[in-house]
């Protein structure tokens, strides 16, 4: 019996502390780079309301892989969590003041571990582009490779890299956002490019 309750509580344990919840502050024009989030699959985000009006916090329709909403809430202290589980891009807002006055995007990646991010670091130059998507690695080898996601989680690139530059002709692509994810023996990372 003991054996038993100590493998469940070592499971449970193991399965929370892989879990994080981030915290941000849901006020009146939060919007911007504070806004936005990089997050691993199964993290949690806490808004909590920072004055005294009324907002939501809801998904962006059509720019967001989960649907989630906080329903009308008001007042100083309220709050709205939500654990994220689709590897994407979730834009939101808050649906009484709109996304010019509140917003933001919870990028959620698979894996987001530090050894991968320092193993594998990668630029993207112009973000937002327009035509091209420069990529500058900062090392590579035979098996590093790239692809992007729509905002619905559709691959719509892929390829080889042999260089630590990679130039890739974006002027075709629908306007958003993309996730591009670089993969190599050493791990894996992803960043969130704009396509104007």
């Amino acid at each position: 019996m003991k054996t038993k309750l100590l493998l469940l509580f070592l499971f449970v344990f193991c399965n929370i502390q892989g879990q994080t919840t981030h915290n941000l502050n849901w006020e009146r024009f939060a919007n911007g780079s504070e806004m936005d989030l990089t997050i691993d699959i199964g993290d949690t985000v806490l808004w909590t309301w920072t004055d005294a009006f009324s907002h939501t916090v809801e998904n962006s329709i059509g720019n967001s892989v989960e649907t989630f909403n906080s329903g009308v809430l008001t007042g100083i202290g309220q709050s709205f969590s939500y654990t994220f589980n689709v590897e994407g891009v979730n834009d939101y807002l808050c649906g009484i003041h709109g996304a010019g006055n509140m917003s933001g995007t919870i990028t959620v990646v698979n894996n987001l571990g530090l050894e991968d991010l320092e193993k594998n670091k990668f630029s993207i130059s112009p973000n937002p582009g327009r035509n091209e998507l420069n990529l500058r690695l900062s090392k590579i080898n035979n098996n590093t490779t790239v692809e992007v996601f729509d905002v619905l989680g559709k691959k719509i690139y892929a390829d080889k890299i042999h260089t630590k530059t990679k130039e890739v002709n974006v002027s075709r692509w629908n306007n958003g956002v993309y996730l591009v994810r670089l993969i190599s023996d050493e791990g894996t990372q992803t960043k969130r490019f704009v396509k104007q």
